[in-house]
């Protein structure tokens, strides 16, 4: 598919864990995807600490890594 070759998703760079854009808090998983509660939940132990990305709107596992990285400002004041 296109969209995944334009975002060219790898585990080389910093991971989307860390990355500003990316946003894994179980109540937004639940509130992106309504519904999801009804066969689990966003607090699942299966989602373990994957969620979504705010720059490429997709739900990704938190090992992807990929040349939008963004630094957390709190980071940049360290």
């Amino acid at each position: 598919m296109k969209i995944f070759e334009s975002i060219q998703l790898s585990n080389d760079g910093p991971s989307c864990l860390k990355c500003a854009y990316f946003q894994n808090d179980p109540s937004l998983i639940e509130k992106l995807y309504p519904g999801l509660n009804i066969m689990s939940s966003g607090y699942a132990s299966v989602r373990d600490k994957d969620g979504f990305c705010d720059y490429h709107q997709l739900y990704l596992s938190a090992r992807d890594s990929c040349t939008n990285f963004a630094t957390h400002k709190t980071e940049l004041i360290k």
